[in-house]
């Protein structure tokens, strides 16, 4: 069996844990991939990315508490291969990616971004690493994939910006928004950025619900499209399986799908999220998004009928996902016995209805040979009818407290039917004094 055929979908969370799911219309297969003994409590996940387009490594930042550090995973040997300290700056880790350099076809560098806005070239040769300062507050960091050279970054007050890594310049410098109506000034936090597919256009996500399109080859550096979700802080951005679409979530809960083309417009809301939105992914094959949230969910929904197609319950917290170009959920061969180890119990719903699978059971609950057996387990039981349950209410002893008792005062004075005397006299009273 190919890699590519093996697991479809990897998960990174808030604990460190990280996994590798194999789904499809019949099956939910989730596999833990790092030891869970072996994680700590400072070795959360918060970026994921494809090494190569071939997409057989994943590169890993891990680590909220102390120094970050990388991790290169091995899709085609299901091994980790190396691992460094990221030393450059302090914070989490908030972009990483591959660079493959045009004279070094072997080995390649890697390139992460920290909250600090430290963006670092690693190479095996240390004198010719590189470093390049985007400015503090660093919440996403992007490679272009039309130009190698390319990276954007943004974050809290820290407007879009492209570097060219050659060059080791800025190339491109967002320019504010004019002010609002009181001449304010229009605050800044760009919490994720993407360049659309074949080409070099740009598109931000904002903690203010702001959705902006820029193009860098053009002379105007204010966004061309500007969209506005209100009340909704927006945490992440994809791009979507049709031209100049994206899907852009929030934390609180909601999906949208952008159209970018001029004028913009906001189109469909996808729902069943009970946690912030962290990270999406969309396949560019089929019109499939796969999102992870806090509510320690995997959601699957379509993109044009809206329809929730697979909701996965994974025990942790999520922060990052990745896909594989090619998802999809029609079912192919089955996954190897030797990659079955390590596989747990997970909570998977289709359609609202939640059941539960394994590595040898579905989701979606198709015919088996288990079934078989439990019909004759299910046979061989007694069947209890409605005498055995009359003879059974009829034998149960009734207990005096569960009749219906009057409670009385003793400081009161009670008739022979139980009654409150002074309260009797007073409601006379008050009728007498109506009447009058």
């Amino acid at each position: 069996m190919s890699y590519r055929e093996d697991l479809n979908v990897f998960v990174g969370g808030t604990t460190g844990a990280f996994k590798g799911l194999k789904v499809n219309e019949r099956t939910c297969i989730a596999k833990n991939i790092q030891s869970l003994i072996a994680i700590t409590d400072d070795q959360e996940i918060t970026t994921m990315a494809w090494g190569d387009q071939e997409e057989k490594e994943i590169l890993i930042g891990s680590g909220s508490k102390g120094i970050p550090s990388v991790k290169i995973y091995d899709t085609e040997y299901s091994a980790f291969t190396s691992s460094f300290n990221c030393d450059g700056g302090k914070g989490k880790i908030k972009g990483i990616s591959r660079f493959n350099e045009a004279h070094d076809f072997i080995f390649s560098a890697v390139i992460t971004a920290v909250e600090t806005g430290h963006v670092k070239l690693w190479r095996y040769n240390e004198s010719e690493q590189i470093s390049i300062n985007a400015g503090e507050n660093l919440q996403r960091m992007r490679h272009s994939i039309v130009n190698k050279n390319i990276i954007a970054t943004g974050g809290r007050e820290n407007a879009l910006k492209l570097f060219d890594l050659e060059k080791q310049e800025k190339v491109f410098v967002e320019k504010n928004v004019p002010p609002d109506i009181c001449q304010l000034r229009m605050p800044v936090w760009v919490s994720d950025l993407i360049f659309l597919p074949n080409t070099s256009s740009v598109v931000t996500a904002s903690k203010y619900g702001h959705v902006r399109l820029y193009d860098p080859r053009s002379t105007q550096r204010r966004p061309l499209i500007n969209l506005e979700i209100k009340d909704e802080a927006l945490t992440t951005i994809a791009a979507a399986h049709k031209e100049k679409h994206v899907v852009v979530g929030s934390g609180k809960g909601r999906m949208n799908l952008i159209d970018l083309r001029n004028p913009g417009k906001i189109l469909n809301t996808y729902k069943g999220f009970t946690g912030g939105v962290t990270d999406l992914a969309c396949s560019q094959l089929h019109p499939l998004i796969t999102s992870v949230s806090l509510d320690r969910h995997l959601r699957i929904h379509h993109l044009e009928t809206k329809q929730l197609l697979k909701e996965v319950y994974l025990v942790f917290s999520l922060n990052a996902v990745l896909l594989r170009s090619n998802f999809s959920l029609e079912a192919n061969t089955p996954l190897l016995e030797d990659n079955v180890e390590n596989t747990r119990p997970i909570s998977c719903s289709t359609d609202r209805s939640t059941v539960t699978s394994t590595a040898t059971e579905n989701c979606v609950g198709l015919h088996s040979d288990y079934d078989v057996e439990y019909d004759e387990m299910f046979n061989q039981m007694p069947v209890i009818d409605n005498a055995s349950d009359a003879n059974v209410t009829q034998n149960k002893r009734h207990y005096p407290y569960k009749e219906e008792a009057t409670v009385i005062d003793d400081t009161l004075e009670y008739d022979s039917g139980g009654n409150n005397k002074k309260s009797r006299a007073m409601k006379k009273n008050r009728r007498r004094s109506k009447v009058r």
